[in-house]
């Protein structure tokens, strides 16, 4: 059995092109051979102020299956985060434990801004002229090494609330991208005229609103990348902005009704507007008007990126 420590992990995977392709490879797998994804567990944790969230995906086209186990604590009132966790993974010919990764997170990290590269790839133009990251914190700058892997914007912004933050993150994509980024503090300011809009903050409350975004959009077309709500908790998008989607694209229907954007609006009111469809079965292509794309994160991505860890280790081990 492997035993992978989170150091060791972080030594063989970095989000790259390649792992970019990988999970969007994993997310065109076919789903005609037997597979199971049960419903997503979440353990609200009173007494740590967290969430212990457990996800898992087994099917028969692998080697392996994997259940993930990953916490998100953020104790002491709340003044920084901590994340444990691990992945285990089993045969799947024999259901024998494989290999532990305890990777404290940093896997899931990696494939969350690897799915958003392959969502920008698949629904952005090739040319973006502004885009917006929305958040200053490490799933944002993961965001940003995304993107950059599959577009390169004209202009770069991030809008966030505590300057400081916005002044590290800046200083951040100076240094290890060559890249010039704008710091706003105001929805209004940061949205206008943009592109391409990704959000990745651990908010409660709605981020973007339908009266900013549309007003500023000027009849031009925009992506929207909304991952940060993954929990019943959260939302990033006002739900009259949701509303307002053109199209309505996801990585799991069920888990955006559930953990995603669409739990607080019935299949009623999306009766009237769009009807949702999965990034795996659309082609390639952006679309005219307000594209919204919600990544809940699915187990299966999970499965792709452990087994590649699992691959890019074998030599070492």
């Amino acid at each position: 059995m492997v035993i992978l420590n989170e150091a060791e992990i972080r030594n063989t995977v970095s989000l790259t092109g390649e792992v970019i392709h990988q999970v969007g490879e994993a997310f065109q797998s076919d789903n005609s051979c037997f597979h199971c994804q049960p419903p997503v567990q979440q353990m609200e944790l009173e007494p740590l102020n967290g969430l212990m969230c457990v996800k898992s995906f087994y099917t028969s086209e692998k080697s392996h299956f994997v259940v993930k186990m990953a916490g998100n604590y953020r104790r002491h009132q709340g003044e920084s985060s901590e994340i444990h966790g691990m992945m285990a993974m089993y045969d799947s010919s024999s259901g024998q434990l494989s290999a532990i990764l305890a990777d404290n997170g940093y896997l899931t990290q990696i494939r969350t801004a690897a799915a958003s590269g392959y969502a920008i790839d698949q629904l952005a133009p090739k040319q973006i002229d502004i885009a917006v990251i929305v958040g200053s914190g490490t799933q944002a700058k993961m965001q940003l090494t995304g993107l950059l892997l599959v577009r390169q914007p004209r202009e770069i912004r991030c809008l966030g609330r505590n300057t400081e933050r916005l002044a590290r993150y800046a200083a951040w994509a100076l240094d290890t991208h060559g890249v010039s980024i704008s710091c706003f503090t105001e929805e209004v300011h940061a949205v206008t005229s943009a592109d391409l809009i990704i959000t990745a903050t651990n908010s409660d409350v709605p981020v973007l609103h339908k009266n900013t975004v549309l007003a500023c959009r000027q009849f031009s077309d925009l992506l929207i990348i909304a991952m940060g709500a993954d929990s019943k908790g959260k939302r990033e998008l006002e739900t009259s902005l949701v509303l307002s989607a053109d199209r309505w694209v996801c990585d799991d229907i069920n888990q955006s009704f559930t953990l995603g954007e669409l739990k607080e609006i019935t299949s009623e009111d999306l009766d009237e507007v769009f009807v949702p469809v999965e990034l795996a079965d659309i082609a390639k292509a952006p679309q005219p008007g307000l594209t919204i794309c919600d990544l809940t994160g699915v187990a299966k991505l999970d499965l792709a990126i452990a087994e590649y860890c699992l691959s890019r280790s074998d030599g070492n081990h």
